[in-house]
């Protein structure tokens, strides 16, 4: 072989090696710039859904799988006990009504007989006066014989009858007072009846269980005949204005991550259609793999023998969502791109 085509061969073997190698570079550092992961899947916010009150399902106005309109009644439970406890409230705060308008002309009438037993002690009390301002008159003139001593006798008997009529009239206007009633403790009554006839109308409107939001309806297996039991759910509403890739990242991928960025999400059952989205969120912590933090999440390791590089959660919203391809649990993967 001649030297210029060993050359020439070596200089095309540099060239590719290079080549492979710029290749190589550029291949990792769109990874760095780009993270990329196959461990993800779609996701939606869902609510298990409870009535506030117990009693016989005899409505049932919903099936599996079906979509459903905030406001939208789902089912009725038996309203008739709770029509019977509000029929009952009602008629004791009548009761009640009646005991206070009755109590209160009560109190008007016994508050007269105090103003009337007041008046009668302004009376005795002029009396009185008037009757020791006669022995007062009288008494120096007995010496001078301007009067008899019958006469001072008569006065002075006057003035201890008006001291008893005064003490008597005081005695009847304090007990007159303290006769005198008040509406309060039935007042207070009142308020716990009107309270009592509001929880009735309320469990009465929680007897209709509607959607609070719009949603799908999942996980239904009752029927009309069912004993609803206040607080323990029937069923699952997933709420479908808006979808998110939940794609577990690398902690050493995390610093090329960052709220907002966009992201390319491919469906593993459409991966020719590839949906947009921007990171919302990046996880704080994950469930270690021997226990503790029971409410974070869990993302396991593939490898046990080796040290692998912990997994946190990416939470990615999905900018227009296909309404029929949005299932919570489908596989994709998620590309980031970090700007």
């Amino acid at each position: 072989m001649s030297p210029v085509k060993t050359w020439l061969g070596r200089l095309i073997a540099l060239i590719a090696f290079a080549a492979a190698f710029g290749l190589a570079f550029v291949a990792l550092e769109r990874l760095d710039h780009r993270p990329r992961t196959h461990d993800a899947f779609l996701y939606a916010d869902s609510a298990g859904l409870a009535p506030d009150v117990s009693g016989r399902i005899v409505s049932l106005g919903i099936h599996d799988n079906q979509r459903v309109i905030k406001g939208d009644k789902l089912l009725v439970i038996d309203p008739e006990p709770f029509e019977l406890h509000l029929r009952q409230a009602k008629a004791q705060l009548a009761s009640i009504e009646a005991q206070i308008a009755l109590t209160t002309r009560q109190v008007a009438a016994q508050s007269s007989g105090a103003d009337a037993a007041a008046t009668q002690i302004e009376r005795a009390r002029s009396q009185l006066a008037f009757a020791r301002d006669t022995v007062g008159r009288l008494t120096p003139l007995l010496g001078k014989g301007y009067v008899t001593a019958q006469q001072v006798d008569e006065a002075r008997t006057n003035e201890k009858t008006a001291e008893s009529a005064l003490t008597t009239a005081t005695q009847q206007a304090q007990q007159a007072r303290e006769a005198v009633g008040d509406t309060e403790s039935l007042l207070a009554q009142r308020e716990a009846a009107q309270a009592a006839v509001a929880l009735a109308e309320r469990d009465l409107r929680n007897s209709v269980l509607v959607a609070p939001f719009d949603g799908l309806v999942v996980g239904l297996d009752i029927a009309e005949g069912t004993y609803a039991a206040a607080g323990h759910p029937l069923f699952t509403l997933i709420k479908t204005d808006a979808w998110y890739a939940v794609g577990n990242f690398r902690e050493t991928e995390l610093p090329e991550i960052a709220k907002g960025d966009p992201a390319t999400i491919w469906l593993m059952a459409d991966g020719a259609h590839p949906l947009q989205g921007h990171v919302d969120s990046i996880g704080w912590g994950v469930r270690p793999e021997d226990g503790g933090g029971p409410t974070l999440p869990a993302v396991g390791r593939t490898l046990s023998w080796v040290v692998v590089a912990q997994r946190f959660p990416v939470k990615i919203r999905l900018d227009t969502p296909p309404p029929e391809a949005m299932r919570i649990g489908t596989t994709v993967s998620v590309q980031v791109r970090h700007e």
